[in-house]
């Protein structure tokens, strides 16, 4: 049987959890399943996520065990962003004909849209077929959160790619049905398949040590209801507003305890709590290495999802409720998110909410005081099997073993 190589194009960092958490779990089990399949894995290495030369080299052997082969770029950002992106597509180009001379590679595979953008013009340059994971409208997510001017060149590029890129990929796969109509709708050539942001459930679960751990770190009371934010601030998600719903969820419960887990600055967070005006005893921010948020999930009662309710946002396909349900912990969302809000109202696992204001944080607090006072093994067992259902691993492997075998 022919040795079939496959380029992986991420255009993020081998540990960030954006694709350690998401596309290289697929990575790995179609690189165990498919003996013919060599995975040429790109990544764009940023400073945040730097690894001595002895984690380099573990990670190549860890991707050695699924028959991958790494090359770690580097990502450039800052002044002259146009020019610096322009660089980091050049120098991929160079690498994916070196690995199409080489070993005959003839799939692309990427990551988003944005890395999707620069790996399906790639495809066409060198006549590869592409395969686009998680096709989301990138550009329409920074136009509604106000990030991108419809008269950007940001906006103008990226909007285009991934109209040209939808049209005309050879694979296709989204999360969400919405995204598979769009694209049916738009005449799309792709094969077109639902697969959306994954959780393991053989490894994201509750954890009653893990809840321990982290509640003694911080000295919450075994006893305490503990509300959890996990995640960024502003961009794409609330800012202010998650100070805000957290202060009237103080004033309608004192007794709560807010946990924040952000890779954000904790000066900055810090900064918006106090100018909402909640104590200081009532909340902690705090950060955790991916292989710990599971912890930080089990440690909580309750879960927040902060992405706004923007026409966009029915599109995305975060990982986020899938580790909070899988973990056993209900959730608050905005609705028309994914499909995060129908699952929420569907399974009795959460509370959907129309903006994050104090008007609306008032109207549905019964129902998250409701949750929060239902007993809690069958609560987390209700949460899990809806995580598992809806979100869990397993069911979306065949999907993708049937995709590699076309790649």
């Amino acid at each position: 049987m022919p040795t079939r190589h496959v380029i992986i194009y991420v255009y993020n960092s081998c540990d960030d959890p954006l694709f350690k958490g998401n596309l290289l779990l697929l990575l790995e089990h179609v690189g165990r399943q498919q003996s013919d399949l060599r995975l040429h894995l790109i990544t764009y290495e940023q400073v945040e996520y730097t690894l001595t030369p002895a984690q380099q080299e573990q990670r190549r052997q860890d991707f050695a065990r699924f028959n991958m082969l790494w090359y770690p770029l580097t990502w450039h950002s800052g002044s002259f962003k146009l020019l610096k992106k322009a660089y980091d597509l050049l120098v991929g180009i160079f690498l994916v004909l070196k690995l199409k001379l080489k070993f005959g590679a003839r799939s692309v595979v990427s990551l988003g849209t944005v890395s999707g953008s620069f790996a399906f013009l790639i495809a066409k340059l060198f006549g590869l077929r592409y395969y686009g994971y998680q096709y989301e409208p990138h550009s329409e997510f920074m136009l509604d959160c106000h990030i991108w001017p419809a008269s950007s060149p940001a906006y103008r590029g990226l909007n285009y790619l991934e109209r040209l890129s939808g049209m005309h990929a050879t694979i296709l796969s989204t999360g969400t049905v919405h995204m598979m109509r769009r694209l049916e709708q738009w005449g799309s050539k792709a094969k077109i398949y639902k697969l959306p942001s994954c959780v393991d459930e053989t490894k994201i679960y509750y954890r009653p040590q893990g809840r321990e751990r982290v509640r003694t770190k911080y000295r919450i009371p075994a006893a305490q209801q503990v509300i959890l934010y996990l995640g960024k601030f502003g961009g794409i998600y609330y800012d202010r507003e998650i100070a805000e719903l957290f202060v009237t969820f103080h004033q309608r419960n004192p007794a709560l305890f807010f946990l924040i887990v952000s890779p954000d600055p904790a000066e900055h967070i810090t900064g918006l709590m106090q100018a909402a005006g909640l104590p200081a005893d009532r909340y902690t921010v705090t950060r955790s290495p991916y292989e710990q948020v599971q912890d930080y999930i089990a440690a909580a009662d309750f879960g927040i999802v902060a992405v706004p309710s923007l026409p966009s946002q029915r599109f995305r396909s975060p990982i986020k409720v899938g580790e909070y349900l899988c973990c056993g912990l209900p959730y608050l969302v905005c609705a028309g998110v994914s499909e995060d809000d129908l699952v929420a109202e569907k399974n009795g696992v959460g509370v959907v909410i129309q903006e994050f204001s104090p008007a609306e944080a008032n109207r549905v607090f019964p129902q998250v005081e409701r949750l929060l006072a239902e007993e809690k093994t069958v609560l987390r067992a209700r949460c899990r099997a809806a995580g598992i259902a809806y979100r869990g691993m397993s069911q979306y492997l065949p999907t993708a073993d049937e995709i590699f075998t076309q790649l």
